[in-house]
C-alpha cells in the first residue's frame, strides 16, 4: 500500500468524511429549490460526500469501486449480503408476533413482582440479541416496553436502559450479532466458530457485570418497584401466525447451525445465510397466497376492495382498510380476519406524501405520484406479509454503507489511515496494552464517527503497513482485532448516536413521548456503567489471550 504525505487534498477529504458523519447523527434539511428540500440524513450524507470528492477530483472512479468491490479482504458486498439475509428472516419471524408473544409471556412469569420482571426481561432481551442482533432487539424490545411499562405505571428507565445495554452486549457473542463484527471478521478472515471461542466468555461475564451494575444503580422503588401492574393481556393473543413462528424459529436454528459447520470447510458466511432468506420468502409468498385465497372463498375482495390506506408506524401497526387497528386490540382477531395479520411495523408509503404535497407539485409529478402509490398500495393488499418485510427493513443502511466505505478508500488514498496507523502503534507494547488500548480508542470513536464507520476506518488502520508492520506478534495482533470488536459494540452503550441502533432507540421513544432518556441522561447512567463493561470484557479478553498464547 502507498504511503503518501499529506496535502491539500488530503486535508478536504478529512472534511468532508467528518461533516458527512454529521447529518447520520443529525439529520436535517437543506432549502434547495421553492418547497423543495435537499435531505441529509444517514442514507443521502455519505454517498453526497463521495460524489462531492469525485466532483472535485480529490479521488479516482477506481477509489468507488474499491469502496462497493472490496479490497484488502474486505469485502462489502458480502457483508451487506450476510446483513440483509438475517435482517429479512429476523423480521419475518417478528411479524409472526413471535417476539411480543415471548415479551407478554414474560411478563405473565412475573406477575406483579417488579424485580423478577427487570430479571426475566434482561435475560429475554440478551438471549433476542445472541441469536439474531441488537437492531432487531431495539425494533422489537423498545415498543414493547413502552407499552409495559406505561400500562404498569412504572418509570420505564431501568427497563429500557437495562434492554439497550443488553443489545449491545450480547451482539458481541456470535459473528452475526452486529455488522462491525463482520467487517473484523471478514477483514482477518476468522471463521464463524473461533470468534465465537473468543467472545462467548466476554459476553457472558460482562452480561453479569451488566445485571449487578444495574441492580445496584437502579436499587430505589422509583425505578424497580416491588410491585408492579402487569399487562392482563394474554400471550397468545399476540400470537399471529403460529405455524410461521415455528417454521421462523427452526429456520433461524438451521441457519445457525449451518454457520458453525461450514466455518470449517471456508465458506463465506453470506453463502449459508442468504438462501435460508430465500426460502424464508417463499414461505412468505406462500402464506400471503393461501390467505388471498381464503379472502376469495368468504367473499373477503368485495368488502375491502377501494380505497386501501396502508399506515405505518415503526411500532406495531396492521395493515387494514382505512386506518390503523392498535396492536392491542388487533391480536384479538383471528388470524385470518384481514388481509393478512402479519402486515405490521411498515413506514409511510409514498401515497400518503403525494396526497398532501404542496400545489406547487400538481401535474405530471402529482400524476406519477398518485400512480405509483395505487401500484404500491395494489402489491401491499397481494403481498402483504412479504410487503411489510420488505418496508420494515433497514434499506437507508446500504447507501450508508458503501458511502462510508468509498469515504474510507479516499482517506486510505490521500494519506490519512497512514497517519493514523502510525498514532495507533503505541498501543503495541504488549498484549495488554493492545487491548485495553484500542477498546478506549473505538468507543471514545464511536462517540464521534458512530460505531459502524469507527470500525471500517480503524480496520483499515490495522492493515496499513505503518501499523501491521510494528505489531511484533500474533497475541498483539490477536489483541488489537478483539479489543476492537469489544469497543465497536460496547461502544454502542454510551451515548445515542454512538451506534445505528441508537438512533432508532431514541427515535422510538421520541414517537411514544418517553422524554425520560435524553442525551443527558441517558449518558449520565452509562458513564458509570459503560467502565466497568469495557474494563470486564477486556480483562476477560487479556485472559484468553494469556491462556492461549502465553500460559506455556
Amino acid at each position: 500500500m502507498e504511503d503518501r504525505g499529506l496535502d491539500a487534498y488530503s486535508w478536504v477529504t478529512l472534511v468532508i468524511f467528518l461533516l458527512s458523519i454529521v447529518p447520520v447523527i443529525r439529520p436535517f434539511k437543506i432549502p434547495f429549490f421553492r418547497q423543495t428540500h435537499i435531505r441529509l440524513n444517514l442514507a443521502t450524507s455519505p454517498p453526497l460526500g463521495v460524489l462531492i470528492l469525485l466532483i472535485i477530483r480529490a479521488i479516482p472512479i477506481t477509489t468507488v469501486r474499491d469502496g462497493c468491490i472490496g479490497s484488502m479482504g474486505i469485502q462489502p458486498y458480502a457483508i451487506l449480503i450476510l446483513f440483509y439475509s438475517l435482517a429479512y428472516i429476523c423480521i419475518s419471524l417478528d411479524l409472526t408476533g413471535l417476539f411480543q408473544y415471548l415479551a407478554f409471556w414474560v411478563s405473565r412469569k412475573a406477575g406483579n413482582r417488579g424485580i423478577l420482571a427487570f430479571t426475566l426481561f434482561f435475560c429475554l432481551t440478551s438471549l433476542m440479541s445472541g441469536l439474531t442482533s441488537n437492531d432487531v432487539v431495539i425494533l422489537t424490545g423498545t415498543v414493547f416496553l413502552s407499552y409495559f411499562t406505561r400500562v404498569s405505571g412504572i418509570n420505564p428507565t431501568a427497563f429500557l436502559v437495562s434492554e439497550f445495554t443488553t443489545a449491545n452486549i450480547a451482539s458481541m457473542a456470535l459473528y452475526i450479532g452486529n455488522p462491525t463484527n463482520v467487517i473484523v471478521s471478514e477483514a482477518y478472515d476468522i471463521s464463524f466458530i473461533e470468534y465465537s471461542a473468543w467472545m462467548l466468555l466476554p459476553t457472558v461475564v460482562t452480561l453479569l457485570l451488566a445485571y449487578c451494575v444495574l441492580r445496584v444503580m437502579f436499587n430505589n422503588p422509583v425505578y424497580l418497584p416491588r410491585q408492579i401492574v402487569a399487562p392482563d393481556a394474554s400471550p397468545n393473543s399476540v400470537l399471529l401466525d403460529p405455524k410461521g413462528a415455528v417454521f421462523g424459529t427452526v429456520l433461524l436454528a438451521c441457519c445457525l447451525a449451518t454457520l458453525v459447520g461450514t466455518s470449517f470447510a471456508g465458506v463465506s458466511v453470506w453463502m449459508v445465510t442468504l438462501p435460508f432468506a430465500v426460502v424464508t420468502l417463499v414461505r412468505d409468498f406462500l402464506y400471503d397466497l393461501g390467505s388471498i385465497k381464503w379472502m376469495h372463498s368468504n367473499n373477503g375482495l368485495s368488502t375491502v376492495t377501494g380505497s386501501i390506506d396502508i399506515d405505518i408506524d415503526i411500532s406495531t401497526s396492521s395493515t387494514v382498510n382505512n386506518g390503523t387497528i392498535d396492536s392491542i386490540d388487533r391480536t384479538r382477531r383471528s388470524s385470518r380476519g384481514s388481509l393478512s395479520n402479519r402486515s405490521i411495523g411498515l413506514q409511510s408509503l409514498p401515497a400518503t406524501r403525494a396526497e398532501t404535497a404542496p400545489r406547487e407539485t400538481v401535474g405530471l409529478h402529482r400524476s406519477f405520484q398518485r400512480r405509483l402509490g395505487q401500484r404500491i398500495k395494489r402489491l401491499g393488499y397481494r403481498w402483504p406479509t412479504v410487503f411489510a418485510v420488505i418496508q420494515r427493513m433497514p434499506w437507508a443502511i446500504l447507501p450508508f454503507s458503501l458511502g462510508m466505505f468509498v469515504l474510507v478508500e479516499g482517506l486510505s488514498l490521500v494519506g490519512w489511515v497512514g497517519v493514523l496507523a502510525k498514532g495507533l502503534v503505541v498501543f503495541t507494547l504488549n498484549y495488554v496494552t493492545a487491548v485495553y488500548g484500542v477498546t478506549f480508542v473505538s468507543i471514545v470513536a464511536c462517540q464521534l464517527l458512530n460505531n459502524l464507520p469507527m470500525t471500517i476506518l480503524l480496520t483499515r488502520i490495522i492493515q496499513h503497513p505503518n501499523f501491521s508492520s510494528r505489531v511484533t506478534s500474533p497475541v498483539i495482533m490477536q489483541g488489537v482485532l478483539l479489543g476492537l470488536i469489544v469497543g465497536s459494540n460496547l461502544g454502542a452503550c454510551l451515548t445515542l448516536v454512538g451506534s445505528l441502533a441508537g438512533i432508532m432507540f431514541d427515535h422510538i421513544l421520541k414517537s411514544k413521548n418517553i422524554h425520560v432518556l435524553g442525551y443527558r441522561n441517558f449518558l449520565g447512567w452509562n458513564l458509570i456503567l459503560l467502565p466497568v463493561l469495557a474494563l470486564g470484557a477486556s480483562s476477560v479478553i487479556i485472559g484468553e489471550l494469556w491462556f492461549i498464547y502465553q500460559r506455556s
